[in-house]
Order: C-alpha cells, then sequence, then structure tokens
C-alpha cells in the first residue's frame, strides 16, 4: 500500500513538472493577508518597486488607482473600495457623477489587470509579495512567491581539519571525495526534500484545481484566450431606415458625425471596455470592428464577442437557431422563447418615453457554432441598458458564479445562454438577474 502511494504521488510530481503546472514561482504560492506592521511594510515595498517599473512609470492615472486601493485594503477598509468612492477619490469626480457616462475607474482597473501582468512577467523582480486585482473587484489580492533557485544562493560549505596550523589562511574547504561515512546521511535528508518538494506540488496542484474550479470567468472565456488568433470584437450601431435617403457623397464630416447611424451610445461603449479590460489583463490581442462591415470570412475560424442586439446583424443571424433570440417588430423588440414562442414579456417598447422605462432585457452566451467555425460569446441587450449589464456580467465572478449554480454537470465550460432582467432607473443601468437559461 505504501509503494502504491509513493508511486501515485510520483506520477503526480512528474506530471506536474513535465505539463508546467508546478515550478520555482509557482510552488507555494496562496493568498495572503498582510497582518502585521512588518507584512505591511513588505506590501509597500512591493507597491513601490511596480509603480517604478516601466509598464507603470509613465503614466499617473493607473498608479494613484492601484496606491489608492492597496493602501485602503492595508488600513482595512476594503468595503469602501466601490467605483464611485474611487472616482471621488482618485479622479476627483464630482460625488454625484454618472458612473455609466464615465466609466474611468472601471476602464483603469481593466489597465491595472494588464500593467501588473506584464510587470511580473517581465520584471524578474525578487519580492516575495505579489499582488493582483482580480476582475468584478476594485480589492486587490496578495500573496506569496517562492524563490526560484538562482535567488537562493547556496553557501559554501568549508570545514576545520583537526591538525592543520593555525597560520594557515582561513579553512579548508572539503574534499571533492568525501569520507563514505559522512554521505551515509545524506541520502535520507535528499528524500526528506524531495517529498516536501512532491507534497508540496501536489498541494498546489489540487489548489489549482480547485481555484480553476472556482473561478466561472476563467471556464467562460477559456476557450476564447486559447485561440491563437485575435479575438474579434463585433458590435452594432443603428442603421439606416428603409426608406432613409443616401448619405451624399459631398457631406461634410460634421454632418456625416451627426447621422444617427454614426453614433455608439456610451452604454456599448462601457460594454465593450469591460471585455477588453479583461482580454487586455490575459494580453489577449483583439480588434474592434463594426458589425455591418464585417463579412462571414472576417469571423471564420477566430473566436468572436457579438456586442449589441437587433443592431447587429451577426448577433441575429447565430442566435437565430438557438432557444434564446432577438424580435423586432416595428418599435417593438423582445427576446424569444423557442420553447414558449407566444411568450413576449422579455421586451422593450421603444415608443414609450425614456425616463419611464424601469427594465431591459439581454442575452449573454457562449457557445461554439458551426457557422463561424470557433466560439462566440454574445453580449446583447434590447436596448443600451441591457448590453451595458450584459458586459458587466460577462467578466463577473459573482453573476458568473450564479449562473454556474443553475447549470448541470459541466458548468459553464458547456455552451449555454442566459436571458438577464435588467432594472433600469432614470435611464440608468442597474442590478440584472438571470431569469431563464439553457445549457448543452
Amino acid at each position: 500500500m505504501e509503494t502504491q502511494e509513493n508511486d501515485t504521488l510520483y506520477t503526480v510530481w512528474k506530471f506536474s513538472l513535465r505539463s508546467g503546472i508546478v515550478n520555482s514561482d509557482s510552488l507555494n504560492r496562496c493568498t495572503w493577508t498582510p497582518s502585521t506592521a512588518d507584512d505591511h511594510r513588505q506590501v509597500l515595498h512591493a507597491l513601490e518597486e511596480i509603480l517604478a517599473s516601466t509598464p507603470f512609470r509613465g503614466s499617473r492615472r493607473y498608479p494613484a488607482m492601484l496606491r489608492y486601493i492597496v493602501e485602503r485594503t492595508l488600513d482595512n477598509h476594503q468595503g469602501e473600495l466601490k467605483e464611485r468612492t474611487i472616482g471621488v477619490e482618485v479622479f476627483g469626480r464630482d460625488p454625484a457623477y454618472d458612473t455609466n457616462a464615465d466609466p474611468v475607474v472601471r476602464f483603469s482597473a481593466g489597465e491595472i489587470r494588464r500593467r501588473l501582468a506584464q510587470f511580473y512577467q517581465e520584471s524578474g523582480t525578487s519580492s516575495p509579495i505579489a499582488m493582483e486585482l482580480p476582475s468584478g473587484t476594485y480589492v486587490p489580492r496578495f500573496s506569496l512567491r517562492a524563490h526560484t533557485p538562482a535567488e537562493q544562493a547556496e553557501p559554501e560549505t568549508t570545514i576545520t581539519h583537526p591538525g592543520v596550523e593555525e597560520h594557515q589562511a582561513g579553512p579548508v574547504t572539503e574534499p571533492a571525495t568525501a569520507p563514505t561515512h559522512r554521505r551515509g546521511w545524506l541520502w535520507p535528508l535528499s528524500l526528506a526534500a524531495a517529498l516536501v518538494l512532491v507534497l508540496g506540488g501536489v498541494t498546489w496542484f489540487l489548489m489549482q484545481n480547485q481555484e480553476k474550479q472556482s473561478d466561472p470567468v476563467m471556464e467562460v472565456w477559456a476557450s476564447t484566450l486559447k485561440s491563437p488568433d485575435p479575438v474579434l470584437i463585433s458590435a452594432g450601431r443603428p442603421v439606416p431606415e428603409a426608406g432613409d435617403p443616401p448619405e451624399s457623397p459631398n457631406i461634410s464630416i460634421g454632418d456625416h458625425i451627426l447621422r444617427p447611424d454614426f453614433r455608439v451610445s456610451i452604454a456599448t461603449l462601457d460594454a465593450i471596455a469591460n471585455i477588453v479590460g479583461y482580454l487586455k489583463t490575459w494580453q489577449k490581442p483583439f480588434r474592434i470592428h463594426e458589425a455591418n462591415s464585417n463579412t462571414l470570412e472576417d469571423l471564420h475560424d477566430r473566436p468572436v464577442v457579438l456586442v449589441t442586439g437587433n443592431n447587429n446583424k451577426w448577433t441575429v443571424l447565430l442566435l437565430k437557431d438557438l432557444r434564446f433570440h432577438f424580435v423586432q417588430q416595428g418599435q417593438f423588440s423582445y427576446i424569444e422563447d423557442a420553447k414558449n414562442p407566444g411568450f413576449h414579456g422579455w421586451s422593450v417598447d421603444f415608443t414609450k418615453p425614456f425616463f419611464n422605462q424601469t427594465e431591459d432585457y439581454a442575452i449573454v452566451s457562449r457557445f461554439y457554432s458551426s457557422t463561424t467555425g470557433g466560439p462566440v460569446i454574445v453580449v446583447a441587450g434590447i436596448s443600451s441598458n441591457g448590453t451595458e449589464a450584459a458586459g458587466e456580467f460577462i467578466v463577473s465572478p459573482r453573476d458568473l458564479a450564479r449562473l454556474e449554480e443553475m447549470a448541470p454537470r459541466g458548468g459553464l465550460t458547456r455552451n449555454f445562454e442566459a436571458v438577464l432582467k435588467v432594472e433600469v432607473v432614470g435611464g440608468n443601468t442597474g442590478a440584472a438577474t438571470v431569469v431563464a437559461s439553457q445549457f448543452w
């Protein structure tokens, strides 16, 4: 039985080394909470090293926000790290400013995540403390880093032999061939060290698996991030009505910009900013295109993110054969459930007064499309509030964890669609809740 257990440990350790799961930096690394004054000094020292590095030193905005959230966390004020508070305290915004119209905090958080990843990839820092800013929160997370072998200089071993005269310059180095009786205790010491490494590797391996299982955002985005091709973000915008006159070839720049079909709402930009922030955290290349300018060839064999609903022809096309999809009937739009096509409750009547709107609806989805030949993520509302909420939902660990609770075995690694009900107050986007879902 003991031999079998040792073989199992050896197999796991060997697999970890070969697959790159265990390395000198990741071994024994775990979330850490600084609690003593010395801990705080070490965190602040690591912070100063980060802020002085190439990714941060050329900016004012991102170092200011990172310093603020780290210091507030060390002062045990994590509960105050909200978007509006940061906007006021760090960026000097008015306390009543519209966070939807001015997403400076969300955008800056995405840049901080990307720059921290760049720092740890390029700097070769010897600091024992690492920090990161997880998606969906403004509270930084700290962890302890194991030193690499190069950082742990092995002291030179010397001994002094009896009978050597005192006038010799220093101790005599141990001969290359040591007596047999001195080697006798080296093998159990080596075995013990190996067992420590094995057990550490197994523990880290299990912790990593547990973290991956508890990271619903990564489950949703894994296939997109693993693709070797850049992500195509295809965003819709208003299109001219059938009866509208065509644009004059001599139209001025000002008149062209003021055409309704030229505009993109701040809410749509907010959704794109959330997606871009997450992709930049993983240094994943991307391109943003207007949906109407994209061809099927543009979407073929690459990861695609479709933003907005009825004004994005690719969202409408790729969802039409799925259970939940968009339907437009003049100024009345709704999300249809193929299992209950007579139900039109998930709807928006665009003839109603704007400030009387109390709810919007959206679809968030991730699936493999046989039409494009690759993974597709949909972030689309009936109106702009729904799109904005969907953009936050698709990168939020908390929101996706609630969706994962509804999923059968396989969770969010499966294809899925979800319909969101979005609260709207005075034209501003509120909370989103899942009202229907489908997994396959």
